[in-house]
């Protein structure tokens, strides 16, 4: 009989991740499956105990957290070829849930791993860590880093750190080498995507596929002044970022991003200082989704 490995970090989407566990274990308990609950301790903590299970050889997870759990647990996991992973979205922030179209209740989303089957999956490698949504620089950064430093919870401390970023960030001047072009840009946001949307909904680029063994890269251009920036990532929040002008899209196998000046990045929310911005595509993931 196989076991589950159940990972619940207990502070995910205020606390909801510690209701959808208690939902989640009294339904494996009546299938009658075998199960083990871990639950992180401190932040960071997730990715140890990802690696512990891990590399003890073929394991089942289910994840209980957001976009920033499920980016812990796929940087803890040993083997990928001997791994399969199931998310139970349960955070602020489920975009690569809502991209792979992941019920967002628990029960019906536990019925996916227990049920269905695993797809083969991408993700993204960047300078050495493992990305599983979107990886970023640029004003989506900038953003996070006021959330970090705001005094406010939940979507209204995003909410406020976006106005604030709107009128306070000046653009990244960055090259940018994909197929071996290179090319000098001043962006507002420079994306590689394997999901379609972050921040809670934004659809940075909704043409996105973490099938098809490509990274999507999306660029804004920071051109015209204050307005203008205001405008683009307005376009943005209503979904037309691809008719935007100022917006270019491209795909390839490999990115890599040079700024000008050293400079934060996000991987899945996360921020990552000096982190070598060099983007490849990675395949075959096992992933449970519909």
């Amino acid at each position: 009989m196989k076991t589950y490995h159940i990972i619940a970090n207990p502070v995910a989407g205020k606390k909801k991740a510690l209701k959808n566990l208690a939902t989640v274990q009294d339904l494996l308990k009546k299938r009658g499956v075998a199960f083990e609950t871990h639950i992180s301790s401190t932040e960071k903590d997730v990715t140890e105990i990802v690696r512990q299970i891990t590399n003890e050889g073929e394991t089942e997870l289910i994840v209980l957290g957001g976009d920033g759990t499920l980016h812990e647990t796929l940087n803890g996991i040993v083997n990928l070829q001997t791994c399969r992973i199931g998310l139970i979205p349960s955070g602020t922030g489920n975009d690569f849930a809502e991209h792979v179209a992941l019920p967002l209740n628990a029960e019906k989303a536990l019925e996916v791993i227990l049920d269905g089957s695993v797809k083969p999956t991408d993700y993204l490698e960047v300078g050495g860590v493992r990305c599983m949504n979107v990886a970023g620089l640029g004003m989506d950064v900038d953003v996070l880093e006021r959330c970090k430093k705001g005094k406010f919870k939940g979507k209204i401390k995003y909410v406020c750190s976006l106005v604030q970023s709107l009128f306070a960030f000046k653009g990244y001047d960055i090259e940018i080498k994909i197929n071996g072009v290179k090319e000098e840009r001043k962006v507002l946001i420079g994306a590689v995507c394997n999901g379609s949307q972050f921040g809670g909904g934004i659809k940075i680029c909704p043409v996105a596929n973490s099938e098809d063994g490509k990274l999507d890269v999306m660029t804004v251009d920071c051109i015209g002044g204050k307005w203008k920036l205001i405008k683009a990532f307005l376009v943005l929040m209503k979904g037309g970022i691809m008719e935007y002008p100022l917006a270019k899209h491209t795909l390839c196998e490999e990115v890599a991003f040079f700024p000008k000046k050293k400079c934060t990045a996000q991987l899945d929310g996360e921020l990552y200082k000096d982190l070598e911005f060099v983007v490849k595509v990675k395949n075959g993931l096992q992933f449970y989704r519909p």
